[in-house]
């Protein structure tokens, strides 16, 4: 095995380089480029020249921050690791990923496993996805083939960490997410892996209160963005992506051991994530342990005492750039040939130790390939001078380590503790269930007085749109039958006319028929508590908007509907439903006056799964205090004047939602007001 080391400028040099030391005629050859800069018309240069100069290589090419070139870490150079397996044979596969929730991972891994031969020995892995779950592919990989090491990682860029690339010969993933695989098949080649995390968990650990998939959105009923700033002061989006490189969010998972969580992306405060988030489950914010960092430097002649190796491969996470670059630089002078070394820099590495693959971030990954049981990298013993600031940085990773695991421990002790209390409290529950149960049905009697005064207020507010309502129509009545009068005491009264004021007055008096049997509907009081029937949904919602119309238009309050075409229905009441939805429109009415809201707008909007229906009401008040809204679904809480507000419209919509529909009902603020979800179950 034999392996080049060249900085590549341009076409012409590269020929000569390879015929000069004679690598065109070798067979068996792999090609790793590490592009730090990525120029699309260079990158195609460089797939023609690799074609034409060594037709019989395998490529796979991608971008990264630094460079490895010369022993030295650089910035902004195109460096090849030229590989020459001289007994070994290797297989290539690729992949482009298919658009997001289509890709099925046991494919991928079968078109791999097609390619596994008996002696294969080692899989190289590249790719640039952030929009696929990499984590699983492996964990797929190990059910499969979990003793086959498999080593690599994903693509880096610099800021604003756009633009993730990788590449074969023939092919480049840049608009598009791939994937590349190098099987290795030898009877005689040895690969040894190994991976260093010193990344340390400092603090409290926080409880997972909502996740989905890969998306995190909160940590003890924080958001993200929440916990970082208890930390590290204000931040932005922009800021907290940037943070997290350095202190990432640490966690145990059964299939890999402790490992962090590379955060992707931001949008609308839930962050994507390298792998999933289970909720219930703990994490801690970690931190680059300097002083075990440093002490890497004191193994590495030792471990290459033993470790047979032609070739050295590493693959070290972007992280170490952001406050560890002194260390990665000094690691290299320990290894007096630079040709035999390739690195790069990734966004989250795979690796193998004890049997099992791994998906890791925030590692350094360390990969030995010899095809001779006796060659070893020649190493340099020498003393890596520290300055004030790496002892410094070194005494200050040890206090937090041991303080945080103090920390750690003083919380176990005092949650065993809360345990003990519980199960004692527990015990005294018991023998009050009787008094509880008594308590309860005390309660449902409540509810349902505080049900009809929450309805016979509402009824009165219905009563004033009534009244408000009738006014327009009466005077129309009035004005016919004056007309009426005046052509009569002028002998003008035509048959004509006659017909035309009873149409006229006829068409009135439907309207104000109608307009009460609305107010009938929603005043009718028969009803049990649990009623059994069933309602159309958006029809329910329309009869609603009927009821509270005139006042909309008197407010110049905009009201925008957005129903499906198809109905749902839902076991219930439909005057339950319209008491909820009354109760959320006249709050936003109330908040319009009192902030004198330009531009007003409620909107009501209606969604359908399999299982149920939610139904969203949104306004653009300027929302709710923050340090009231877990409050505002409890009795008798109310902002309003004692005049205006009883404090039960809420805390009723709450108990219609949940006791009545068996739904749920719950308020976030919004970018410009608040919004409230209501979600209730579909008939089947």
């Amino acid at each position: 095995m034999k392996q080049w080391s060249y900085s590549y400028e341009n076409a012409s040099d590269f020929r000569e380089y390879v015929k000069r030391e004679g690598i065109d005629r070798e067979r068996e050859i792999l090609v790793q480029v590490n592009c730090g800069i990525y120029i699309p018309e260079k990158v195609r240069e460089l797939q023609e020249v690799i074609g034409e100069a060594l037709p019989h290589a395998i490529v796979t090419g991608a971008s990264s921050v630094l460079q490895l070139c010369d022993g030295k870490l650089v910035e902004g150079r195109i460096v090849l690791a030229i590989t020459v397996f001289e007994h070994s044979t290797l297989s290539f596969f690729e992949y482009a990923f298919p658009s997001p929730g289509t890709l099925e991972y046991t494919d991928v891994i079968a078109s791999i496993e097609d390619l596994i031969e008996a002696n294969t020995k080692g899989i190289l892995l590249l790719t640039n996805t952030v929009h696929f779950d990499i984590e699983k592919l492996i964990r797929r990989a190990n059910r499969s083939f979990g003793s086959i090491p498999v080593f690599g990682g994903i693509a880096s860029d610099r800021e604003p960490f756009e633009q993730f690339v990788v590449f074969s010969k023939d092919r480049v993933y840049d608009k598009e997410e791939g994937l590349m695989a190098v099987l290795m098949h030898s009877d005689v080649l040895q690969i040894d892996c190994n991976y260093f995390f010193d990344w340390e968990p400092i603090g409290k650990e926080y409880t997972v209160t909502k996740a989905e998939g890969r998306y995190l959105y909160e940590l003890d009923g924080k958001s993200i963005l929440e916990v970082y700033e208890n930390y590290f002061g204000p931040l932005d989006e922009k800021k907290l992506l940037h943070l997290s490189l350095s202190h990432p969010l640490i966690r145990y998972s059964r299939e890999f051991g402790q490992v962090a969580r590379a955060l992707l992306e931001m949008e609308d405060g839930r962050g994507l994530y390298t792998g999933e988030f289970k909720e219930g489950e703990k994490v801690q914010i970690g931190f680059g342990h300097y002083k075990r960092m440093m002490s890497r430097y004191e193994i590495i002649p030792e471990v290459y005492k033993t470790v047979p190796a032609e070739v050295l491969w590493f693959y070290v996470c972007i992280s170490y750039q952001y406050g560890y670059f002194d260390i990665l630089d000094a690691s290299t002078s320990f290894y007096k040939d630079p040709d035999r070394l390739y690195g790069l820099v990734t966004f989250g590495e795979f690796s193998h130790k004890n049997g099992r693959n791994r998906f890791l971030n925030f590692s350094l990954t360390r990969v030995a390939l010899s095809e001779d049981p006796e060659s070893h990298i020649a190493i340099e013993l020498k003393e890596i001078e520290h300055g004030p600031k790496d002892a410094l940085l070194a005494t200050l990773s040890t206090l937090v380590a041991s303080s945080s695991r103090e920390i750690m421990d003083l919380n176990r002790y005092l949650e065993k503790e809360v345990e003990k209390r519980t199960k004692e409290l527990a015990e005294l529950n018991a023998s009050l269930e009787k008094r509880i149960e008594i308590e309860v049905r005390k309660n449902r009697e409540k509810d349902k007085m505080l049900y009809h005064q929450s309805k016979l207020a509402a009824m009165g507010e219905m009563i004033n749109n009534i009244a408000h309502q009738w006014r327009q129509p009466l005077n129309i009545i009035a004005l016919v039958m004056q007309d009426l009068s005046l052509k009569a005491q002028m002998g003008t009264l035509s048959a004509p006319a006659i017909l035309q004021a009873k149409k006229k007055i006829h068409d009135t008096l439907k309207y104000l028929s109608d307009t009460i049997d609305d107010f009938r509907s929603f005043a009718s009081s028969g009803q049990s508590y649990s009623h059994p029937g069933a309602m159309e949904v958006c029809n329910t919602i329309r009869d609603t908007v009927r009821l509270v119309s005139i006042v909309l238009e008197d407010e110049k309050i905009k009201l925008k509907l957005s129903l499906p075409e198809k109905e749902a229905m839902v076991k219930g009441s439909p005057n339950d439903l319209k008491q909820v939805l009354l109760n959320l429109v006249y709050n936003a009415i109330d908040a319009f006056r009192e902030r004198e809201v330009e531009n007003p707008t409620i909107k009501i909007e209606v969604k359908y799964n399999r299982k149920k229906a939610t139904i969203l009401v949104r306004d653009n008040a300027g929302g709710i205090d923050p340090k009231i809204i877990d409050k505002i679904f409890e009795p008798y809480f109310t902002t309003k004047y004692q005049a205006r507000g009883t404090g039960l419209g809420l805390y009723m919509s709450k108990m219609i939602v949940e006791k009545r529909f068996g739904g749920k009902i719950s308020a976030r603020n919004m970018r410009s007001g608040a919004a409230f979800w209501v979600e209730l179950p579909i008939m089947a």
